[in-house]
């Protein structure tokens, strides 16, 4: 199998937009933690502040969702995932296919 990539879009509440900034690199530290992920990134939107994008890389497919599960684990899950507008729109798997 190949490396598996899942791409996240969602929505932070205009008046979390600090505090989730404040949290984000802890959030990505502990997710570091996660079996089977390889890499991860954030986007901010330049034109909506309060939208993002998060690119998951993960080992494989089965990394991936066990990978998922466990996220919800997290310490800063939680807290994270109250500064949502709503749950986040989850764009599909996707396999590379040129560059990087």
């Amino acid at each position: 199998m190949s490396i598996c990539t899942e791409i996240f879009v969602y929505e932070i509440a205009a008046e979390n937009v600090e505090a989730f900034l404040s949290i984000k690199n802890k959030l990505v530290a502990e997710a570091k933690t996660l079996p089977g992920l390889v890499a991860s990134a954030t986007f901010q939107s330049k034109a909506r502040p309060n939208l993002f994008m998060d690119r998951m890389k993960w080992e494989n497919e089965a990394a991936a969702k066990a990978g998922n599960e466990l996220f919800r684990t997290l310490p800063t899950s939680a807290n994270f995932m109250s500064m949502m507008v709503g749950p986040p729109k989850v764009s599909g798997q996707f396999d590379l296919i040129a560059g990087e």
